[in-house]
């Protein structure tokens, strides 16, 4: 077994202000994990750091079982704080950092915001739109519900609108509110896809409602892009007259907030020290970039990951 030391980065609204401990000021620990606001001083306050650091030592075979282990205890209680701080918190596209204490050099998954790249909304889209306008069997709720979702952040929350928005054209079709249209989901879906999510009992639409959330068969499926083209693939063909929409856009449903580029990497720092502070790394690749950071280096050899 190895000790491997993680810090993790939570993007958060909330000002950690627990004063408990005098040398460690805006820090508290829980459930074997230390939380620290990311910038904090007495004399600054907060400064303009929205950001935590999560920090723990774990023993573990790999750094993968230990990132594994670490992101897990994450996962329990960052929604339980979420309830309490009543503010935004994130972490699972936030960087962090795993070391192995006896090596000089350590694992580094770093991300940084980047602003989202627009699309053009030219005269084809104009036609679509005094198409859409004209067209009745579309119910407006429909629009009102994919507008939401799309300017949603959370995948969860998409997910519960883009279904709530092909719900309101199902009940459109059959009058009744309570009767659903497999068949229009089918048509939309295919017949695989739409048991899978509107299936009355297992399905995921009705699972995620009734508070099931998501589970291991759900592991691994991209349930967002793929609903959005089916949709957006339904449109093009059974709404407008001819295709009107973009089928093959890259990032769908685009928004202003939370994109991200970065990458993996293994790191050693150029001073020769055993220590690898997360502030200290985002701080040195956010000001001089990626691929040439200042005071740590990248170290390339495919035989590490296998025994790091």
């Amino acid at each position: 077994m190895k000790k491997y030391r993680i810090e993790h980065k939570i993007l958060t609204l909330a000002h950690c202000a627990v004063m408990e401990v005098k040398e460690k000021p805006a820090s508290f620990e829980i459930e074997g994990l230390e939380f620290s606001h990311c910038d904090f001083n007495f004399r600054d306050g907060w400064k303009d750091s929205d950001a935590w650091i999560a920090t723990c030592e774990i023993e573990a075979e790999n750094f993968i079982d230990a990132i594994n282990v670490f992101r897990a205890r994450l996962n329990k209680l960052i929604p339980r704080i979420s309830l309490i701080c009543q503010s935004y918190i994130e972490f699972t596209r936030e960087p962090f950092i795993v070391h192995d204490l006896s090596r000089d050099i350590a694992f580094f998954e770093y991300s940084q915001d980047v602003k989202s790249g627009g699309l053009m909304f030219m005269e084809k889209e104009r036609d679509g739109l005094v198409e859409l306008l004209k067209h009745e069997e579309i119910p407006e709720p429909f629009y009102h519900y994919w507008n939401d979702a799309v300017n949603a952040s959370g995948y969860s929350a998409k997910l519960l609108l883009m279904f709530s928005a092909m719900e309101a054209m199902a009940r459109k079709r059959n009058k009744s509110v309570f009767k659903k249209s497999i068949n229009l989901y089918t048509k939309i879906l295919g017949e695989d896809l739409a048991t899978e999510i509107f299936a009355d009992e297992n399905g995921l639409r009705n699972r995620l409602v009734h508070g099931e959330y998501f589970n291991g068969d759900d592991s691994g499926k991209n349930y967002l892009d793929t609903v959005h083209k089916k949709v957006i693939a339904y449109f093009n063909k059974e709404v407008f007259s001819k295709p009107y929409i973009q089928e093959d856009v890259v990032s769908p449903q685009r928004h202003p907030f939370g994109t991200k580029q970065g990458g993996r990497c293994i790191v050693r720092r150029k001073d020769g020290a055993r220590s690898f502070p997360l502030k200290d790394l985002l701080d040195d690749f956010d000001e001089h970039g990626f691929g040439s950071p200042e005071r740590y280096e990248h170290v390339f050899d495919n035989t590490l990951a296998q025994s790091y």
